[in-house]
C-alpha cells in the first residue's frame, strides 16, 4: 500500500514542518468567515420573510436546525460544504496550489515519482456504480427486516411540494457535502499528519475521532461512524486518492437522506433500530472487499496490455535485427577473404 497520497504536502517545495499546521489555522479561519457569511445570508433572507409576514424569527431560526424541514437540510449541507472552499484557499496560500490538484497521486513522467492528479472522473463514476447496488440491496433488506424504520415507506409516498423540494437539495448539495467531508478528514487531515509520521496507519487513525465527534449519534452510531471513517481512509491509501471515499459517501447519504425523506423518517434522530446499525456496518465492509477486488482486476488487465504491448514491440524490433545483421556478416565475410597462398 503507497503511501504517496499523503505525503503530497511533504514532497511541496514550499513545505516547512509547520507549513500543515498554517494550512488547518487558515482552514479554520476561513471557513469562519464563511459561516458567519452564511448566517447573514439567513438574516436577510429572514427579515425579508419577516416583512412579508410570512412568519416570526424564532419559528424560521428553529427550521434552520431542522432536519426534517428544507430550510434545515439546505442550511446544513451547506455548513458542511463551506470546508472545501476554506481548505482550498489555505492549501492555495501555503503551497501555491489548489488541493483539488491533490486529490489524487500518480507516477509523474518516466515514473520520476508521485504527481497530484486531481479527481479522476472515470474511478468517480466507477466507484459509485460499485456502490448503487450494494446500498441498494441494503435498503431492500432494510425494508423487509425492519418496517417500521422506514416510516410511510411501505405504505406509500405522500407527495407534496416539501418532500419534492426536499429530494432535489438532497441530489443537488449531497455530492458537494459528502466531497467536503473526505477533501477534510481523509485529504486534508491524511496529509497533514502524513506530513509528519511516516506510518500510514497515523494518517488513516488520527482523523476518525474529529469524524465520529461531528456526527451527533448515540454510541452505536458512533462506532458504526468510526467503522467507516477506518474503512473509507484505507481504501483512500489503497487506490491514490479521494475517489472511492466520495462515491461511497455519495451515495451513502443520498440513499440515507432519500430514503428518509420519502419515508417521513425523523431526520434529526440519534438513535435507530439495531438492525439498522448492522446493515450500516455491513455495507462500507461489502463495498471496500468489491473495490479491492475490481482494483486487482484492472491491474491485471493493464499488466497484461502491457505485456502483449511489450511482446510486439519486441517482435518487430527482432524482426528487423536479420536483415541488418546478415548484410553486415555477408559484407564482412567478402571483403575479408584470405589471400590465396
Amino acid at each position: 500500500m503507497s503511501t504517496d497520497f499523503i505525503r503530497q504536502f511533504r514532497s511541496q517545495p514550499q513545505h516547512r514542518w509547520y507549513s500543515p499546521l498554517l494550512v488547518v489555522v487558515l482552514t479554520a479561519v476561513f471557513y469562519g468567515v464563511g459561516l458567519i457569511i452564511q448566517f447573514g445570508g439567513f438574516l436577510v433572507w429572514a427579515l425579508i420573510v419577516i416583512d412579508g409576514g410570512n412568519g416570526d424569527f424564532d419559528s424560521l431560526a428553529e427550521t434552520m436546525v431542522d432536519f426534517n424541514t428544507l430550510n434545515g437540510i439546505v442550511n446544513g449541507l451547506i455548513t458542511v460544504i463551506l470546508m472545501w472552499p476554506a481548505a482550498e484557499l489555505a492549501t492555495r496560500i501555503v503551497y501555491r496550489r489548489w488541493f483539488w490538484s491533490m486529490i489524487s497521486v500518480g507516477r509523474g513522467p518516466s515514473y520520476s515519482g508521485a504527481v497530484g492528479r486531481g479527481l479522476r472522473w472515470g474511478l468517480l463514476g466507477r466507484y459509485m456504480l460499485l456502490g448503487l447496488p450494494v446500498w441498494g440491496i441494503a435498503a431492500v433488506v432494510l425494508i423487509v427486516f425492519s418496517p417500521g424504520a422506514m416510516g410511510d415507506l411501505t405504505s406509500g409516498v405522500q407527495w407534496d411540494g416539501r418532500v419534492a423540494a426536499m429530494l432535489v437539495a438532497v441530489f443537488l448539495l449531497v455530492p458537494f457535502q459528502a466531497a467536503a467531508e473526505e477533501v477534510i478528514f481523509r485529504g486534508l487531515a491524511m496529509n497533514v499528519i502524513g506530513s509528519w509520521l511516516k506510518h500510514p496507519a497515523w494518517a488513516v487513525l488520527i482523523p476518525v475521532p474529529f469524524f465520529v465527534f461531528g456526527h451527533l449519534y448515540d454510541l452505536p452510531g458512533l462506532i458504526d461512524v468510526g467503522i467507516f471513517a477506518v474503512i473509507v481512509g484505507v481504501l483512500t491509501l489503497y487506490t491514490n486518492g479521494l475517489e472511492v471515499g466520495m462515491a461511497f459517501h455519495i451515495v451513502n447519504n443520498i440513499f440515507a437522506l432519500g430514503l428518509g425523506v420519502l419515508s417521513g423518517a425523523d431526520m434529526n434522530a440519534t438513535s435507530g433500530p439495531a438492525i439498522e446499525t448492522v446493515i450500516s456496518i455491513s455495507v462500507p465492509i461489502v463495498f471496500a472487499v468489491l473495490v479491492v477486488l475490481d482494483t486487482r482486476r484492472r491491474q491485471r488487465t493493464e499488466e497484461s496490455r502491457e505485456e502483449r504491448g511489450n511482446r510486439k514491440a519486441n517482435q518487430q524490433t527482432n524482426s528487423d535485427l536479420p536483415t541488418t545483421t546478415r548484410v553486415c556478416t555477408v559484407g564482412r565475410a567478402h571483403d575479408h577473404r584470405e589471400p590465396r597462398a
